[in-house]
């Protein structure tokens, strides 16, 4: 009867041990990787604004599509589903920066410079990639619940993000697919 136990405990923790990735909930990363995306923004919009650049940059908008499909693929995601998703970002991040620059018109940020535009995009995409990344993750047991499009709601807290952007980011997420 020991040996039974001792076997069939030896089979669960191996069971264990396999399923843990799989199973491990991934909201928690890909919130905190959306908070942290969003909060770059700032650096961005201050860039942007001592360079007098626009906010808009569609050229550069081309880029983190097709860079974010490549990165899709490489996930197990369809390429073509993230793209509603990667926009949803570009929008709310775009949202941001002018927020920011609407509150610099009347109250302008003291003894603050932005990083350099460079770092600054290289912690972007990182960002991007574990954002990718922890959605392959829970799309490999399932799609994104009510409750965990609940929970990533209330999860984003990053600073000039509204409801409104974190509906759209939300909504935009539920249509990445798994790859075939």
């Amino acid at each position: 009867m020991h040996r039974i136990v001792l076997l069939l405990s030896s089979l669960f923790l191996a069971g264990a041990v396999f399923a843990g990735p799989v199973l491990a909930n991934p909201i928690s990363p890909l919130s905190s990787a959306l908070n942290e995306r969003m909060l770059i923004m700032k650096d961005v919009a201050g860039y942007k604004a001592e360079h007098h650049l626009p906010v808009e940059d569609l050229v550069r908008e081309q880029k983190v599509v097709a860079l974010a499909q490549e990165e899709a693929r490489d996930t197990g995601l369809d390429p073509q589903s993230v793209v509603p998703f990667i926009q949803a970002q570009m929008d709310v991040a775009k949202a941001i920066q002018y927020r920011y620059l609407a509150d610099w018109l009347s109250s302008p940020e003291q003894n603050w410079r932005p990083k350099n535009l460079d770092d600054v995009r290289k912690a972007i995409s990182d960002h991007d990639k574990v954002i990718l990344n922890s959605i392959g993750q829970r799309l490999l047991v399932g799609r994104f619940s009510e409750q965990d499009k609940s929970e990533i709601f209330g999860l984003l807290n990053a600073p000039n993000l509204s409801d409104a952007d974190k509906s759209h980011l939300v909504n935009a997420l539920s249509l990445i697919k798994r790859g075939t």
